[in-house]
């Protein structure tokens, strides 16, 4: 495939790196932001992208789209940020709902406290589900497990925090 390109080298010069960011600095932080479903953590990874790609500027060698390269560096900082956001605790969970009167914050720790009684497979894929609006093929590629037990145990899930909840 890239036997008859040319590799090309990147020049250090500040002005082409700053163009390189300006020019790919929103994509990134939409692709990053479609997958993580929050803005800080998107600008969070999209400024860790660019580090990186600074970081190891002087081995890159362009053989093809540069934002190709780029799009590499987010999905493995994007999967590197899921792998740590498994281990959700209920103040991040709470902190997804709205705001509202006494009688809303009780029925959030309520939905809190059910979701953290959930096993932690069922909780997950909870979270992910509702909370940042994963697809149920995107639910099984983050966890690694496959579609279609992804799908029963979303049913489990809703099936006990319905029980729980009492709605």
């Amino acid at each position: 495939m890239f036997e008859n390109k040319r590799p090309i080298k990147l020049t250090n010069s500040n002005d082409e790196i700053d163009q390189v960011i300006q020019k790919n600095y929103m994509s990134i932080y939409k692709y990053c932001y479609y997958h993580v479903g929050n803005s800080n953590a998107a600008q969070d990874i999209t400024q860790e992208v660019f580090l990186k790609f600074l970081k190891h500027i002087d081995r890159y060698k362009e053989y093809g789209k540069l934002r190709n390269y780029l799009y590499v560096i987010a999905k493995n900082c994007i999967r590197d940020y899921l792998r740590k956001a498994k281990q959700v605790n209920l103040e991040t969970v709470i902190e997804g709902f709205d705001s509202g009167g006494i009688d809303k914050k009780l029925e959030q720790l309520n939905i809190g406290e059910a979701i953290n009684s959930l096993e932690e497979i069922e909780k997950e894929i909870i979270i992910l589900r509702y909370y940042q609006d994963f697809r149920i093929k995107d639910i099984s590629q983050v966890m690694g497990i496959p579609a279609s037990t992804v799908r029963y145990k979303l049913k489990n899930a809703e099936k006990s925090l319905k029980r729980r909840l009492e709605i």
